[in-house]
């Protein structure tokens, strides 16, 4: 057998097993926007509480109530609290930083919040006295709030409009997006969902709730209760503050921010793209090599989901009972029995409704789809192992 054969059957077994991994050879359908919401955690940022000694009782009860609640996949807030005792054996590296920032006045517990590890940032976006007052709106605020609700009654994205404070340049900047993004929200188009992708898992709700739609959340340049949240957006990229001009971001998934726009390049073209991108099929499923930052919020966003999905499964429950039925005669002996609260409740189920709507579709079975794709690979392979084997033998 001469080399040149053998190497065309190693090839095409490549090939064969390069087709027969759908991961491999074709993007998921589920837009980005959605696939980002249902399986993209938000990174952790980095809190460092540098202290003398102990901790008082008052700023004990402090930490205790700013502490993440640590979920399975993530934490609320998403962060994660590093405790540097500066009259203990610290961590070096944060002893470091401690000596070239220290403030001038240091009342014994001094708080800094630095970007996830996965920005490659190490400066802190927020530094300050850990006190009640300081820490306020710090990782929530009003903002953030209605971002998160927006995103949970199925807005696609939420645009965060940053005023610089010429109401000249704000005005026209908010009118520029507004216009936009109702425009693409009715124009733009989504994937067509593939069967595969839905029974993966990647898609939670019923592809029917699936909406296209934007909108837009204005902050003013002297909000006292965005002020971290600002500095979050900002501090993202090393020159946004050198800007006098209004800065847009758009924010979708699960608190996933995309690169800034600023002043001009606030147009039609630059939103398009954005939105394009968001709306479109995801594909690379892997967060990090796609653009943008995670913003720190207090969201659980795993309950958010939940009730997502529970309330556009009672709506269509509620719209299927409203539906007319045809009216038919039951023999009494005959008719089934009512359904019971559990078997209704089945319905709220993801796993469930795959199920079902795999029988109805008449699904194979399957370990047979399993035979059908790699029965070809396993032969081949076969065949490859025996030239190649014989060949030494020979």
């Amino acid at each position: 057998m001469s080399k040149d054969i053998t190497k065309i059957l190693l090839g095409a077994l490549a090939a064969i097993l390069l087709l027969c991994n759908p991961s491999i050879s074709e993007a998921c359908s589920v837009p980005v926007f959605r696939y980002a919401l249902e399986l993209w955690p938000p990174d952790e940022y980095e809190v460092v509480l540098f202290h003398e000694g102990p901790l008082t009782e008052e700023q004990k009860q402090l930490l205790g109530k700013i502490k993440p609640l640590k979920l399975e996949n993530a934490s609320v807030p998403n962060m994660r609290i590093h405790e540097v005792d500066l009259k203990a054996d610290p961590d070096p590296r944060w002893i470091k930083w401690w000596e070239e920032n220290k403030p001038e006045k240091f009342d014994g517990a001094w708080m800094a919040i630095f970007y996830p590890a996965s920005t490659l940032k190490i400066i802190p976006l927020w530094a300050g006295p850990f006190t009640e007052k300081g820490l306020s709106k710090t990782f929530q605020s009003p903002a953030r709030q209605k971002l998160a609700k927006r995103l949970q009654d199925g807005d696609s994205a939420v645009w965060i409009l940053l005023e610089c404070g010429n109401k000249q340049k704000d005005d026209a900047t908010k009118k520029i997006l507004e216009e936009r993004l109702v425009h693409l929200g009715k124009t733009l188009k989504m994937p067509e969902l593939k069967d595969q992708d839905v029974q993966a898992g990647y898609l939670s709700i019923r592809p029917e709730d699936l909406k296209l739609g934007f909108s837009l959340l204005t902050i003013s340049a002297d909000d006292p209760d965005e002020k971290v949240f600002r500095e979050i957006l900002l501090s993202s990229e090393d020159d946004l503050k050198d800007f006098d001009e209004p800065i847009a971001f758009a924010v979708f998934g699960r608190g996933r921010a995309m690169p800034a726009l600023v002043g001009k390049g606030i147009n039609n073209d630059m939103i398009d793209d954005a939105c394009t991108f968001l709306s479109g099929p995801c594909s690379c499923q892997v967060k990090r090599q796609n653009p943008g930052f995670d913003i720190l919020t207090s969201v659980n966003w795993d309950e958010l989901l939940e009730e997502q999905i529970e309330r556009l499964d009672d709506k269509a429950l509620a719209q299927a009972g409203k539906s007319p039925q045809p009216e038919t005669t039951v023999d009494a002996k005959n008719a089934p029995a009512p359904a019971s609260e559990a078997s209704v409740n089945s319905v709220k189920t993801p796993s469930n409704r795959l199920e079902k709507n795999n029988q109805e579709a008449g699904a194979i079975p399957s370990p047979f789809i399993g035979w059908i794709i790699w029965g070809p690979a396993v032969i081949l392979g076969a065949g490859v192992l025996v030239l190649l084997f014989g060949r030494k033998k020979a």
